[in-house]
């Protein structure tokens, strides 16, 4: 790559470049106005972080608030799995389960971006348990295989076909209904 000296001529007080400094401009403004592009149509980039906090509050089964050292308040949202809502059958149990292993514990907490009302999506661990993949493992939520990809779906469905054959949790029941079915369900039915 190379700047040639300035031109003479009518172009006076001008640098000559060369298509690959141009070409290496163009591509680095690309990347560094990516993120701006991003964040105006509310996409998150796809990193991570970690911090630690106390559960405070376990308001369904893959859904918990946590207190921070800085006491920032975080809404967190299990990610990889989607467990039965209150109101559906099996609900209130896989609340329970997941109060039992995280409520006023301290867990550490890795969150890889948010979903549309906010919450962090965040894989937790306590004690050295990954309580994501214990939900699913225990029948107490299905492997969310709508956003499951690579490793994270060879994982989650693996723990959920393990808890389905050995009728774990809401696994017990004949047929139980996905949430998101259920979800659609219920909106479907207000819409009426």
């Amino acid at each position: 790559m190379t700047i040639t000296g300035i031109s003479h001529g009518r172009h006076r007080g001008f640098f000559r470049i060369s298509g690959k400094i141009l070409l290496s401009l163009l591509i680095t403004s690309l990347f560094l106005t990516a993120p701006a592009e991003a964040a105006k149509h509310r996409k998150k980039a796809v990193t991570s972080y970690s911090y630690s906090c106390t559960i405070i509050r376990v308001s369904d089964g893959d859904t918990v608030k946590c207190l921070g050292s800085d006491r920032k308040a975080h809404k967190i949202r299990l990610k990889n799995i989607d467990a039965p809502e209150k109101s559906q059958q099996y609900g209130q149990e896989s609340g329970g389960y997941l109060r039992g292993l995280v409520l006023r514990k301290k867990v550490s907490v890795t969150t890889f971006g948010t979903d549309r009302y906010g919450r962090e999506l965040s894989v937790i661990h306590v004690n050295g348990i990954n309580v994501n993949q214990k939900m699913v493992e225990s029948g107490n939520a299905w492997a969310f295989r709508r956003y499951l990809s690579g490793n994270d779906a060879r994982i989650y469905t693996g723990l959920e076909a393990s808890a389905r054959k050995n009728r774990r949790g809401l696994w017990k029941y004949p047929n139980p209904t996905e949430p998101s079915v259920y979800r659609h369900s219920k909106k479907a039915k207000r819409r009426k």
